[in-house]
């Protein structure tokens, strides 16, 4: 792919989306930095263009990003995606979304002349991980981690699911069928799968999984 000439902003994360748009727009100019809402919204906007980089928060795709990814690609195989984050808390997240294949992860995005470096990085339309989590895929140690690296299954989606809607460890075992140690368990690997770093995670990736819920997917195609 050539050089990266548009972007597409899509956080969940309002404080996220305020970084990140001033970042880009601050290199790319803002003519070339769109702002997407939702799944459906970013789906419509990004059919066949090209040289376009689309720049994620982990709220944004839900709990199964590559599902959402692979739907994406169904519409324009052609961009690149980037995942931002605060703060550097989200280590195994970085190593999921390397694992499905995303072209970056870049935390710490409070410091603007890290950030900055990062920008153009993606402007160039290379790869962009932490020196840590490339050193463990090109080692194969993140074979060590998979149990935390692999994509969100069923049971622990459902788990965050509840979860975000305040029920108790006891009451979230009766809904799904399993025992508290296991939803314990589960819990305990979404956490890290999410890049988990407050309670409000819960409370942001719920309100995208219902905002995104609406959207016709095959509508894009029409």
């Amino acid at each position: 792919m050539a050089n990266i000439t548009n972007v597409v902003i899509a956080c969940f994360d309002e404080e996220i989306k305020k970084i990140t748009r001033k970042g880009f727009s601050s290199l790319f100019g803002e003519n070339q930095v769109k702002v997407c809402n939702s799944i459906a919204e970013l789906g419509e906007w990004i059919q066949d263009k090209s040289n376009i980089a689309i720049i994620f928060d982990k709220y944004f795709l839900g709990y199964v990003i590559s599902y959402e990814l692979l739907r994406l690609r169904f519409i324009n195989k052609n961009f690149l995606t980037y995942f931002v984050d605060k703060g550097n808390v989200a280590h195994y997240f970085g190593m999921r979304i390397h694992l499905i294949g995303a072209d970056g992860f870049i935390p710490n995005i409070e410091d603007s002349d890290a950030f900055k470096k990062s920008i153009k990085q993606v402007q160039s339309g290379v790869k962009v991980y932490p020196s840590d989590i490339q050193r463990s895929f090109d080692e194969d140690d993140y074979l060590l981690d998979k149990t935390y690296i692999d994509e969100v299954s069923i049971p622990e989606m459902h788990i965050g699911l509840f979860t975000s809607l305040g029920l108790s460890q006891k009451e979230i075992s009766w809904n799904v069928g399993l025992c508290c140690s296991t939803v314990s368990e589960y819990t305990r690997k979404l956490r890290r799968k999410i890049g988990y770093s407050k309670p409000g995670d819960w409370d942001l990736l719920f309100k995208s999984f219902l905002t995104n819920l609406s959207g016709d997917f095959y509508d894009y195609k029409s």
